[in-house]
């Protein structure tokens, strides 16, 4: 019985090891046939790249056909790469030159006077030209000399050799002022020299707030004669002024005026007026409204609420229009 077993186990085992043998055998022969007919393949291929002709002309075995088929399924055409389409190279945009932007012309800042010694007394100055900053300049005295162009203006009219008031004892002053259509003009005066600071300041104050003066030249731009007829001419043509050597008017005794100490401001609305029972009497036909309205309200009219009237009475002047009679309302002397 163990014998029979032992055969039989020994048989099973040969089995065994015939059965693997073949497995192996078979194995080695599919290994071998696949091997060959991938290298008969890679041989039928090249033989195809490099004679064309002749591989067309065989007949193509099974596997081949098969093998064929399949590559040319499988195997996609390449697509072919389109040529590069080519882009144009743009034409460069010709930047424009900028156009010069004209610059503002720039107006011209008037050049400004250093003085009006050389302007002739009632020329109208442009205010721009004006510094306002340094008024001083326009406002100026100088002593008055034989021989001068001023002493040839005023020798033997307004002035005369005398032993009241020597030629020394005045000066020539040039001053602004504005006049009544609201310009800057050029005037003149002779005051004495006593005064002429304060005159000097007095007026440029007053062209500083604007006061209206209608003209200011020597009365001897109006010389007719002697110097009573003179003012008359000077006062019909309403010109404020100073210096005259003459006689107060309606007496015999020397005027403030001779002695350069006496100013009358625009006469022609601030009149001489005497009154006889009440009633007033007036030489300038011209001045015959302003005798009648005395409101301070009134253009050009001198109170005692005007300007130039509490400048001077400041400066210990006084003033004809206080008088009792006659009324000089143009008139402030010292």
């Amino acid at each position: 019985m163990s014998n029979r077993r032992k055969r039989r186990e020994n048989l099973i085992t040969a089995l065994l090891i015939a059965g693997m043998c073949i497995v192996i055998a078979t194995t080695i022969i599919i290994i071998v046939k696949i091997s060959t007919e991938e290298k008969d393949a890679g041989a039928t291929s090249s033989s195809s790249d490099v004679h064309t002709e002749s591989v067309t002309e065989l007949p193509a075995t099974t596997s081949e056909a098969t093998s064929e088929s399949t590559t040319e399924e499988t195997t996609p055409s390449p697509t072919p790469t389109p040529e590069p389409t080519e882009t144009p190279t743009p034409e460069p945009t010709v930047t424009p030159e900028p156009t010069e932007t004209p610059k503002p012309t720039a107006t011209p800042v008037p050049k400004k006077l250093t003085g009006i010694k050389d302007l002739d007394a009632g020329t109208v100055v442009s205010a721009d030209k004006i510094d306002k900053e340094n008024l001083g300049q326009y406002f100026t005295s100088v002593e008055i000399k034989e021989g001068d162009a001023v002493y040839k203006r005023i020798n033997g009219k307004s002035y005369k050799k005398n032993k009241d008031i020597k030629l020394s004892d005045l000066r020539y002053l040039k001053m602004l002022h504005v006049n009544f259509d609201g310009k800057y003009q050029v005037g003149e005066m002779i005051v004495n020299k006593s005064v002429a600071k304060e005159v000097l300041e007095i007026f440029k104050s007053l062209f500083k707030d604007g006061y209206q003066i209608y003209s200011m030249y020597l009365i001897d731009n109006f010389w007719k004669k002697d110097g009573a007829t003179s003012d008359w001419n000077s006062i019909e043509a309403n010109n404020t002024s100073c210096f005259c050597y003459r006689a107060a008017t309606g007496g015999s005794k020397l005027s403030k005026h001779a002695l350069g100490r006496a100013i009358d401001i625009n006469p022609q609305q601030n009149p001489y007026v005497t009154y006889k029972n009440g009633k007033p009497n007036y030489s300038h036909k011209n001045s015959a409204k302003f005798v009648s309205n005395r409101s301070s309200k009134t253009p050009h009219v001198i109170t005692t609420s005007d300007k130039a009237y509490k400048l001077f009475t400041k400066k210990g002047w006084t003033w004809g229009g206080s008088w009792s009679s006659p009324k000089d309302y143009q008139h402030f002397q010292k």
